[in-house]
């Protein structure tokens, strides 16, 4: 199996509050990041869900301000229904 290595990144995994806490070695060549997004889910290396939690409502946000700007626009309701689904 090959690994593309650019797409890769490694996260680890801790305890949110730890007394004691050695940061591993990285793997060469691969990026060390504190979140990664894993199927939809916005992973965090303390595993709590503030990260996906704000990237959800980031979206919803932007979806429903383009809802107003096109309801502004005066864009009749059929298609205001048919833009949100």
């Amino acid at each position: 199996m090959v690994i593309n290595i650019a797409k890769t990144k490694e996260i680890v995994f801790k305890r949110p509050n730890p007394r004691f806490y050695i940061t591993p070695l990285p793997i060469t060549e691969v990026q060390q990041v504190l979140s990664a997004k894993l199927l939809g889910v916005a992973l965090s290396d303390t595993l709590r869900f503030d990260v996906h939690v704000g990237n959800v409502l980031k979206m919803c946000s932007q979806k429903v301000y383009l809802l107003k700007l096109l309801r502004d626009q005066a864009l009749p309701r059929p298609q205001l229904n048919s833009v949100m689904h």
